[in-house]
């Protein structure tokens, strides 16, 4: 029986941010539109809850069918390596991830109970369960078929970040959608980083990446679009979808997306151990800009009131 830390480890926690940032900008935008609206605060952290445990079942599903398929093995540097380093058997992994699914379950029917839209809550939550659990599962298993970024994008996007704001007004915008797209192409930009380093390990198992498909030189190009077009976005959305100026406050982290950016266009002259930890290094980033938006939202609602 492993332990509870091995546990812990299987769900990746240094991924987390990723599903609680959108719950987080999801509310703070429904308050923008709202400013009366008085926050639903149970609600919102079954909201936090619910995508971070969703999140994690799929972090856990997904490293059980890339164990199968061979796509984590050793001398790979993918998922949380638990199965890899025997710390967890398949079976374990398995029914950990069922649980995870299980408990979000739960989570996700109380707030569809207790929307006034449920038609539009179904729809998200089927989308992000089609998305999380066929993402390595048959018969779609959209990361060997290089939909992945699609998925990612959407999931750690629009999906989520429209359902916390449904969650909290009950009604549908479209300002949640496009607010969550600079953080959505840095998610995106996570995955594809990884999948850049990963180009050898997972072409020598036959599945198919974007990297995979575009070649080397064109996968760095494209990650530099990513992080290129999450700063774009933001003054495209300041003129022409409301989002506050103070927004500008993500341009403070363009130091380190410049960092990055140096560290993939120098991937072939640096130690593969060292540019193993770009995958890392890009969560870490795309948290920083998110933190930054975040703020820049909080001071425009407080300084409306």
């Amino acid at each position: 029986m492993a332990m509870v830390s091995t546990y812990w480890r299987a769900m990746r926690p240094w991924s987390f941010t990723v599903s609680v940032i959108p719950p987080i900008l999801g509310t703070i935008i429904a308050l923008l539109d709202y400013p009366e609206l008085p926050v639903k605060w149970f609600h919102f952290i079954l909201t936090l809850l619910g995508c971070w445990i969703f999140h994690s079942g799929t972090n856990v599903f997904s490293d059980y069918f890339d164990f199968r398929k061979q796509v984590d093995r050793e001398g790979t540097y993918g998922g949380s390596r638990v199965l890899v380093d025997k710390l967890m058997t398949p079976r374990e992994v398995w029914w950990w991830s069922v649980v995870l699914f299980a408990l979000s379950g739960f989570i996700g029917l109380y707030l569809l109970l207790q929307t006034p839209n449920p038609a539009l809550m179904i729809g998200l939550i089927a989308a992000g369960f089609v998305l999380g659990a066929f993402y390595t599962m048959a018969p779609l298993r959209f990361k060997y078929i290089a939909l992945g970024d699609a998925g990612v994008f959407l999931a750690f996007g629009p999906l989520m970040m429209l359902g916390s704001y449904l969650v909290q007004t009950g009604e549908f915008s479209w300002r949640p959608v496009l607010y969550a797209l600079p953080v959505a192409l840095l998610v995106d930009a996570i995955l594809h980083s990884n999948n850049l380093r990963d180009i050898p390990f997972d072409a020598a198992v036959h599945i198919k990446t974007v990297p995979i498909l575009i070649g080397e030189r064109r996968a760095r190009q494209m990650y530099y679009a990513l992080l290129t077009g999450a700063y774009l976005l933001i003054p495209v959305l300041i003129l022409w979808a409301g989002l506050p100026w103070l927004a500008l406050l993500t341009f403070l982290s363009l130091p380190v997306a410049l960092r990055l950016i140096r560290m993939v266009r120098d991937k072939n002259r640096m130690a593969p151990e060292k540019f193993a930890l770009i995958d890392a290094a890009t969560a870490q980033f795309h948290t920083l800009f998110s933190l930054l938006l975040i703020a820049a939202l909080l001071l425009h609602y407080f300084w409306l009131r």
